[in-house]
């Protein structure tokens, strides 16, 4: 497994923080829209141990310099470790079929527990990925994954954003939460 640490924080305008980074001279990827259903075992067992269960549907926005093909992962997330920045054991594989492993997943029993949508536009910028996530009932973020905490961090300041407040939820418990309290 992989170790992923990452930082989030809330923006108001992503427009902004672009126009930081191509300063920066960090390098769009590509924009993507991304489908994410969530998964829990039926006693709650994954979500009380903070452990994740996600299948992803990444398609890419149409635009003329974009011409990659949609990727369906699933991942697994372990759960979080003590740390500055969220940062926890992680493993993925892309699969071929979103609703057969969909099906896979409930024939074994797990439940959909909740979906995320949001568009993401994916830049880099030395060893970080910076994404400006636009989520769909949430709002607007940035995420940094990097290798380590002192590079994100120095990414981080370089944006400016080393003042906002780090948020150490995922958009899945921030969801979830959203949704409870509107009950």
């Amino acid at each position: 497994m992989n170790l992923e640490i990452e930082a989030k924080v809330k923006v108001g305008r992503l427009e902004s923080v672009a126009e930081k980074l191509r300063r920066c001279g960090a390098k769009f990827l590509q924009t993507v829209c991304e489908e994410d259903l969530y998964f829990n075992s039926d006693n709650g067992t994954l979500i009380k141990s903070d452990r994740g269960l996600r299948l992803r549907k990444r398609q890419p926005v149409n635009g003329k310099r974009q011409k990659a093909k949609e990727k369906i992962i699933l991942t697994y997330k372990g759960p979080r470790g003590k740390s500055v920045f969220k940062s926890r054991q992680e493993a993925q594989v892309e699969v071929g079929d979103f609703n057969a492993t969909k099906n896979i997943l409930l024939g074994l029993g797990y439940k959909k527990h909740l979906a995320v949508n949001k568009i993401r536009h994916i830049w880099q910028l030395g060893k970080c990925e910076i994404c400006l996530d636009r989520v769909r009932r949430l709002g607007t973020f940035v995420e940094i994954e990097g290798p380590n905490e002192k590079t994100i961090a120095v990414v981080m300041d370089k944006l400016g954003l080393d003042k906002n407040t780090h948020i150490s939820q995922g958009y899945a418990r921030m969801a979830a939460e959203k949704l409870s309290h509107r009950r």
